[in-house]
């Protein structure tokens, strides 16, 4: 048995598992990988190689929708499925449709210049400032899906300009496997930043499910995607569908997609789906978010508070305390933006929480989860932020699984980001608040 057949093996044996349904998070402290672009060991599970093992093992189909793709183990093991018959498609978000060769210089977006930065250095091996053939066709995945005619279609593909953003993380292999994770397919998501040595990848998690029933939904979901191949449907064009229900080994798993026209009344909406299960919590509620601003999930939570369930929050630093951020509203304060309002509907917590707050991570990486913990007893997650963009914009996964084990596990991940957290309302907030209060009262803004 080769070296890489001995790591796949290690890993789907390690993990943990309820009913057909395993949970990975690429911060784990209780296992290691080996970082296979930058060779640095670290703790963690390995999340490509859950991708790769699940490719690995296609007969008929691969079906991909992830907002951005650009790991070339990924890409190559893709091109391979294709030469051997399986039907691969790939559906990713169109700014991110673009080779090492074809984006420009965006000097206007430090984001995204940011990223191309970042895919020159993956592509350059040799360091020349060039790209040879060879390091095209075995670094930059977007060339090399071209190269081996994989078909990639984004969400311009409806003749538009794109939905809101193509913001998925699943796939699904032969209509049996599914995996949906808050990562997308790229260094910085999951191993670290190519040109960051302490980077450990942004904190996030991977569902693994093992069950027809499962693969199904996403199956409608990305046939509503794609289309006729030429032209997919995206956003608004999907046909609306509400919660869907399964029971995987006993464990029943709820999955709706976003975005949900404005027409449908909140609560039948991805958003109002996880205010449901927020809404039966008795004992507590534990959370980490990429971004936390839907307001009318701030008053379900701030119900729950008031009848006496423990909450901690964790929120990512860029967007844990911006003028929009419900993390304001649960400290009890608000924060006027830059054009002197604030935000609609605000209501700041008269009792304000106490655990809250933004990890500590290593320089580069970022809070990426987008995951719920109700008493202990039910997951919330997927590539769905707690915003309002995501609800009713963005093509989006909602996956709620209600199971102690599975809680367990999202919970301890909870805990080992808390125990390197800043917790409170950071000084230099409060500083900041008096700063626009006084300048907008100048301007005669604020009264």
């Amino acid at each position: 048995m080769k070296l890489w057949q001995l790591t796949l093996l290690s890993i789907f044996i390690t993990a943990p598992v309820w009913g057909g349904v395993k949970a990975y998070f690429n911060h784990n402290p209780k296992t290691s990988y080996t970082d296979p672009y930058r060779n640095i060991s670290r703790p963690g599970d390995d999340l490509e190689q859950i991708v790769l093992g699940e490719i690995a093992k296609a007969k008929k189909t691969i079906f991909i929708a992830v907002q951005e793709i650009r790991l070339p183990l990924v890409a190559k093991a893709l091109v391979e499925k294709k030469k051997q018959g399986v039907d691969v498609r790939v559906v990713i978000e169109h700014d991110y449709n673009f080779t090492v060769m074809t984006q420009r210089d965006d000097d206007g977006n430090e984001h995204e210049a940011s990223r191309l930065t970042d895919l020159r250095a993956l592509v350059d091996v040799n360091k020349d400032g060039k790209f040879s053939k060879d390091e095209l066709e075995s670094r930059d995945a977007i060339h090399m899906l071209q190269v081996g005619k994989v078909p990639v279609m984004d969400d311009t593909f409806d003749s538009s300009n794109g939905s809101g953003l193509m913001h998925h993380k699943f796939m699904i292999v032969d209509g049996k496997s599914t995996i949906v994770s808050t990562a997308n397919f790229t260094l910085s998501c999951i191993h670290g930043d190519i040109l960051a040595p302490t980077s450990r990848g942004n904190a996030n998690s991977m569902i693994s499910i093992q069950a027809t029933s499962v693969a199904k939904v996403f199956d409608e979901e990305f046939s509503q995607l794609w289309g006729n191949g030429k032209r997919g449907n995206f956003g608004h064009n999907k046909t609306y569908r509400g919660p869907q229900i399964v029971t995987v080994g006993g464990t029943k798993i709820t999955i709706q997609f976003s975005p949900t026209s404005q027409r449908y009344n909140w609560e039948e909406s991805g958003n109002g789906l996880i205010a449901t299960h927020l809404a039966k919590a008795k004992k507590s509620i534990k959370a980490a978010l990429f971004v936390y601003s839907d307001q009318k999930l701030s008053d379900v939570i701030e119900n729950r508070h008031n009848a006496g369930v423990t909450l901690g929050f964790l929120v990512e630093r860029k967007f844990a305390f911006r003028e929009y951020s419900e993390l304001l509203d649960m400290a009890g304060i608000e924060m006027l933006s830059p054009n002197c309002s604030l935000e609609p509907d605000n209501h700041p917590w008269k009792n304000p929480a106490k655990e809250f707050g933004i990890p500590t991570l290593a320089l580069g990486d970022v809070l990426h989860h987008k995951y719920g913990v109700v008493d202990n007893k039910t997951v919330i997650v997927g590539s769905q932020n707690w915003s309002e963009a995501a609800n009713y914009t963005n093509d989006e996964t909602v996956l709620v699984i209600e199971e102690a084990k599975a809680a367990d596990q999202f919970t301890q991940e909870y805990d080992r980001l808390i125990s390197k957290s800043r917790l409170g309302v950071p000084a230099t907030l409060k500083k900041e608040i008096i700063r626009l209060e006084t300048e907008c009262s100048s301007k005669g803004l604020y009264f």
